[in-house]
């Protein structure tokens, strides 16, 4: 599908205006990039005059588009960001201790402006993702059509003057970072969620103390929950790799295109928050430009990465195991965990490293050490300092373990480098009976991890990877709203630790992932339509999803229930947004400005510009085809007619001649007296002469109607009676003599379905009044002979 035909869908449809004009410009390039019609022809090696004031006029009108844009984007980021900080000073205010009380509990309509306060945050949150998906479209929309201008000319000089000297400006909306809109919204939604915790348990006279560990808590959410306390990165990304999976765990892969980061963490937030700061790099916009993805990748990647696993096993083994699995058995098997390495040494630019090692079947066994100590610990060849290794004495003995199990296991060794952006996620539901983590990695790349030589060495992922872990009695929430999501594309069974392993071996003993396919096509789906405000969704809140009503739990005041598939794309777009933009004629020459023009709701469509109005034109008198075919039909058996009943009205004897008259009459014309008259004669012979007028066109137009012709029903009964005869004659030429039975049965079934048809046709010519001659022929004559045809075709049965 072309671009242009999706854009204002791609794009917030309430925001349609300030679109680029995709077409018109496309429609100006073709239209100058197409040979004749007049234009002269460059002569070789000579320039083009021609097309050099083109690529001008051009330059000039793609950087007034970005100037238009960018006005905008940067004035709807400074209004959200207003909005923030009005809730945030609102939050301050609210947080303010109340008056003091007897029993210390807070009012029910303070509790209430929570709810208010976090429904206005979670708007402001969709229009940061309305903005982030509008830049991308436009950013989308400007690669196009340089793209467009480079394949019709063969020029490049267009893409890189308007890179040089437009995009490349650190104030581009190309450039925008939304980061800090959405490290305040994140923050602020986190503090009305907490705060609103606080205040609900106050005033329910339980303390302010983190939740009590109940005594059927899983233990396998005890030991995440464990990893979460502890506030650290690696032990957060430790925990969701090594962990095994309880009874109703499911681990989700999705993948995600870069143009959808901002719009998924808008969305993520809203079922969780943030377990540490971001990571930064996920808010950056990708460039405008025609190279390669992965060459642009893997250049941000080596600038920005801030999470890095280095993982060692047998290769072959490794490729072995995980193609005897299922599907099924990699997302929801009991005991299951997304690392199948034997060991893993996970690490970031803040804290130490952490070892993940195998000690038996699916058990994993931890140990902190220093970075600088990780390729000693991995080669059989250095010396390794237990002691020195460690973080602290506690550390020790579990850094012995894992030198002890890596040297065990002659055939374990490094394989791979990973490195990501990463930010982290934690389910703002989570309890003693249900637990939701999360982790984002996007600008991903894969080293070998042996020669391997720097940047260049370095093997970009196309998309960004969002894996969701739930355990526990978790029904909807987090990977429902992604599964109904337009932003992400779900992968089962995927696995970067394989996919990384088949990239950098290089081995023919390892077959290709499934989802390489996945990987070469453009992931980005349409996003629903916008509805046109209807009465019943006018008062619908944002926190409304359609006919399902969230309940309100012990973090969010408002409901939790908000999917991706009911974002209201700020409210309703008005009726303005569903119209066609005028189209502008390129290039702009120097005409005098157009005056300004009011609306009023008393002009007429048709009085403006053709452009402007939007007309449905529905024949009253169009028929079906069906109708088509029997009139043709009817027509045989109808007499033709003469005279139009329509002009007979108009212009007949009935018709006053002095009746109308025209305007430059009515002002010549001399005022003729008015003629009183008193009594009911004159008015009563008036009327009577009227009367007798409509009569008498009555019965000139009854006069002159034609003869009906022969009805639909009664056409297609004598049709299927003749039909079903001459089959009853074919099956008795053609029956055999050992199913005789069957065969006399079927005619005698035959020829009774006949006369019924026959005489049903029949009995419709009788009902329907002033049938043609012709047409009361044709009934009798076919009556007759499908009397007489089904009597022969009885009686050379029976005898």
């Amino acid at each position: 599908m072309k671009y242009g035909e999706t854009l204002r869908q791609r794009s917030i449809p309430a925001w349609s205006h300030y679109n680029i004009d995709y077409d018109d410009i496309k429609h100006y390039i073709k239209e100058q990039t197409t040979p004749g019609k007049g234009k002269t022809v460059a002569v070789p090696g000579r320039v083009d005059e021609k097309l050099q004031q083109f690529e001008d006029t051009l330059f000039q009108i793609l950087k007034d588009q970005h100037h238009r844009i960018d006005l905008f984007v940067r004035s709807k980021a400074g209004e959200i960001q207003r909005r923030l900080d009005h809730s945030k000073r609102q939050l301050k205010s609210l947080a303010a201790p109340a008056t003091p009380v007897a029993d210390r509990r807070i009012p029910v309509g303070r509790l209430e402006r929570y709810g208010k306060l976090e429904n206005d945050v979670l708007k402001a949150g969709d229009e940061i993702r309305s903005l982030a998906r509008f830049t991308s479209t436009q950013r989308t929309a400007l690669r196009k059509l340089l793209k467009k201008y480079k394949k019709w000319t063969g020029s490049g000089q267009l893409e890189e003057r308007f890179r040089s000297d437009v995009l490349d400006d650190p104030k581009s909306f190309v450039k925008l970072d939304l980061g800090p809109l959405l490290d305040d919204y994140s923050m602020t939604l986190q503090e009305i969620r907490s705060l609103y915790d606080t205040r609900l348990r106050q005033r329910s006279g339980e303390n302010g103390g983190p939740e009590s560990k109940t005594d059927g808590a899983s233990s396998i959410i005890t030991d995440l929950q464990a990893a979460l306390d502890s506030g650290t990165k690696v032990a957060f990304d430790d925990a969701i790799a090594t962990v095994p999976l309880g009874d109703s765990g499911t681990f989700a892969s999705y993948f995600v295109h870069l143009e959808n980061i901002v719009e998924l963490q808008v969305l993520l937030l809203q079922y969780s928050r943030y377990m540490a700061p971001r990571s930064r790099a996920n808010s950056h916009a990708s460039p405008v430009s025609s190279t390669p993805q992965s060459e642009t990748f893997a250049r941000i990647s080596s600038d920005t990465a801030d999470y890095y696993a280095l993982e060692a096993d047998d290769a072959e083994r490794f490729a072995q195991e995980q193609n005897a699995l299922t599907i099924i058995e990699r997302e929801h098997q009991t005991g299951s965990t997304p690392q199948k390495a034997k060991m893993c040494v996970r690490w970031n630019n803040t804290e130490e490293a952490r070892v993940a090692f195998q000690t038996r079947s699916n058990v994993y066994r931890n140990a902190t050490m220093k970075k600088k100590f990780v390729n000693a610990l991995l080669s059989r060849d250095a010396t390794f300092s237990a002691k020195k290794a460690a973080v602290s004495a506690e550390y020790e003995a579990d850094v012995i373990a894992a030198k002890q199990a890596l040297d065990k296991d002659g055939s374990i060794k490094s394989l791979y480098l990973y490195s990501a952006c990463r930010s982290r996620f934690v389910g703002i539901n989570n309890s003693s009976q249900r637990l939701t983590m999360a982790t984002l990695d996007t600008h991903t790349s894969i080293q070998k991890a042996e020669g391997a030589g720097g940047d260049g060495d370095k093997i970009a992922f196309p998309f960004a990877v969002l894996l969701v872990r739930q355990d526990g009695a978790v029904s909807g929430g987090m990977l429902a709203a992604l599964d109904q999501s337009h932003l992400v594309e779900r992968v089962r069974g995927f696995s970067m630790e394989y996919h990384a392993i088949w990239q950098t071996s290089n081995s023919p003993n390892i077959p290709p992932p499934f989802w390489l396919p996945v990987l070469d096509r453009d992931i980005r789906k349409l996003p629903p339509p916008a509805m046109k405000r209807t009465p019943s969704s006018a008062n619908r809140t944002p926190t409304s999803s359609g006919s399902n009503h969230g309940a309100t739990d012990s973090t969010t005041a408002v409901e939790t229930t908000r999917s991706s598939s009911t974002v209201p794309e700020l409210d309703a777009p008005t009726l303005r947004s569903f119209r066609k933009k005028r189209r502008r004629n390129h290039p702009h020459e120097a005409a005098q400005p157009p005056q300004q023009k009011y609306w009023s709701e008393y002009d007429h469509p048709e009085d403006g510009e053709a452009s402007e109005a939007y007309v449905i034109y529905m024949d009253p008198n169009q028929k079906s085809a069906f109708e088509t075919v029997f009139d043709k039909l009817g027509g045989l058996f109808s007499r033709p007619q003469k005279i139009d009943e329509e002009e007979a009205l108009l212009n007949g004897d009935a018709t006053p001649k002095d009746s109308e008259t025209s305007d430059d009459e009515d002002e010549t014309n001399t005022v003729k007296p008015r003629v009183r008259s008193y009594g009911t004669l004159r008015q009563s012979s008036r009327a009577t002469s009227g009367n007798q007028r409509i009569a008498d066109l009555e019965m000139q137009a009854h006069s002159h109607s034609p003869k009906a012709s022969m009805p639909h029903f009664t056409a297609i009964s004598y049709v299927a009676s003749l039909v079903i005869l001459f089959v009853a004659y074919i099956l008795a030429a053609t029956g055999r003599h050992k199913l005789r039975y069957q065969v006399d049965f079927g005619v005698i079934f035959a020829i009774c379905s006949s006369l019924i048809f026959a005489i049903a046709g029949f009995a419709s010519l009788l009902r329907q009044q002033d049938v043609s001659y012709l047409a009361w022929t044709v009934g009798i004559i076919v009556l007759v002979v499908d009397a007489i045809g089904s009597g022969g075709l009885l009686a050379w049965m029976l005898g």
